[in-house]
């Protein structure tokens, strides 16, 4: 019985003529990883826990067009230690128009809570796939999705894709974006996204009430979803848009094995009362606004030439 090897094989292409083995293995290899990317787009991410899941975009995300950079957490993060999500980019896809948010890497050493001697009830896969930004937003939107209720109680969302290193280079040649928080344990990685509707409207609310927006906020609250972000940047035209530190039951800050019961309602009730303050500072610079009597423009008259010749004669 003739045991094939890799040496043997590679040998045995020299002998017979057949040249380049280690290029045929690239090849191979490459195929394998492509392979096992599809595989994963097969299924709602994500997939190794419990919870709510997000499926993956329809489209053809290969014809996509870059058109804006719209925003991104790395002004927000430049004067701390913080690493940002992730940036925002309006695109087109088929000829649609949508907003395409792509993460950075997080390790686990990053993801990881502080739980003071209860570090051995964590485990690294549900950390991992409940505190990093992209499966936080995957967890979040998937229910909304099931729930068919993502276009009314935030943003229309589309699904997961993970862009191909031809768009990674894209992106680097267009818009000088090359860091995205890559370790060694994520070097064969692609980068991961999530495709949602693009808001054409850039106020806070647009033609939505306050209270309507916070009614939203509620049932948001009552199907197990908190947003632990809410303020004026993540709204746009009344609908919250980032949920990428989202806490989307079942989840380990709702634990009781890890937090007290007070901490637990503290974080429930975080969204609200933040959504409250939120409401009290636009509303009074709103009413300072009102206030303040508008600048009148002082009115110029032309210089004659008369009066040029008088200046001049003078000296000034």
């Amino acid at each position: 019985m003739l045991i094939v090897t890799p040496l043997f094989l590679s040998i045995s292409m020299q002998v017979y003529g057949i040249s380049k083995p280690m290029e045929y293995v690239t090849e191979a290899r490459r195929q394998q990883e492509q392979e096992d990317i599809e595989e994963e787009m097969a299924v709602p991410l994500p997939r190794s826990i419990t919870g709510p899941k997000l499926k993956a975009f329809e489209g053809d995300i290969e014809s996509i067009q870059f058109k804006k950079l719209l925003s991104s957490d790395d002004d927000e993060h430049s004067r701390d230690d913080q690493i940002p999500h992730s940036r925002v980019f309006r695109v087109s896809i088929e000829g649609k128009t949508f907003s395409l948010k792509i993460f950075n890497f997080f390790t686990i050493q990053q993801l990881r809570p502080d739980v003071f001697g209860k570090e051995h009830l964590l485990k690294d896969n549900i950390v991992r796939h409940q505190l990093d930004p992209f499966y936080a937003e995957c967890r979040a939107f998937g229910l909304l999705v099931e729930k068919e209720r993502d276009d009314e109680l935030a943003v229309r969302c589309h699904g997961y894709v993970f862009l191909s290193d031809a768009l990674e280079r894209q992106i680097e040649h267009q818009f000088g974006i090359r860091d995205w928080n890559r370790k060694a344990e994520h070097e064969s990685s692609q980068l991961r996204a999530i495709v949602k509707d693009y808001i054409v409207w850039k106020s806070l609310r647009h033609r939505k009430s306050f209270e309507a927006m916070r009614n939203n906020l509620k049932e948001l609250n009552k199907l197990g979803i908190y947003n632990m972000d809410v303020r004026e940047a993540n709204y746009l035209g009344g609908r919250l848009f980032d949920f990428s530190i989202a806490i989307t039951f079942p989840h380990i800050s709702l634990w009781p094995k890890l937090w007290s019961v007070q901490q637990i309602l503290n974080d429930k009730a975080t969204d609200l009362g933040c959504f409250d303050s939120m409401v009290e500072r636009v509303r009074k610079r709103e009413e300072s606004e009102r206030v303040l009597p508008p600048r009148k423009k002082q009115r110029t008259r032309p210089v004659t030439r008369s009066q040029k010749s008088k200046v001049l004669a003078a000296g000034i």
